[in-house]
Order: structure tokens, then sequence, then C-alpha cells
């Protein structure tokens, strides 16, 4: 269930700057990355920790899914 803070409208851009920043760093455009991630953390502070949360989900789901494939 999502939190007040997560329903906001700040909260949201600063997450869409956030994946965004992500498929800037995959595409090799660091400078670009960081400098919406820095964008992302003036808007809502704590974005970057939401998104390391969300990372290591996608990495478990990532590992798991590898685990039933290698099989």
């Amino acid at each position: 269930m999502a939190t007040r803070h997560e329903d906001s409208p700040e909260h949201k851009k600063a997450h869409d700057l956030a994946e965004q920043a992500l498929d800037k760093a995959a595409d090799g455009d660091a400078r670009k990355a960081r400098d919406l991630i820095e964008e992302a953390k003036s808007i809502d502070p704590k974005i970057g920790e939401e998104m390391a949360r969300e990372a290591a989900e996608d990495q478990k789901k990532a590992d798991n899914y590898a685990g039933k494939t290698n099989k």
C-alpha cells in the first residue's frame, strides 16, 4: 500500500526522474544520469533509498528467474 508521501506529485516526479537516470546510466550517459538523480533528490531526498530498494527487489526477481531457467 502506498503511503501519502509516495502518492504525492513531488514523489512521483522524483521517481520518474530517477527512472530516467537509470535509463541514461544503462545507455552509458553517466553525466546525464547524475544530473537527473541530483534533480530527483532535490525534489525528494528519500528517492535514493527507494530506488535502491527497488533495484534490490528487481535483482532478487532476476536471480530467481535465472535459477529457474538454468535447471
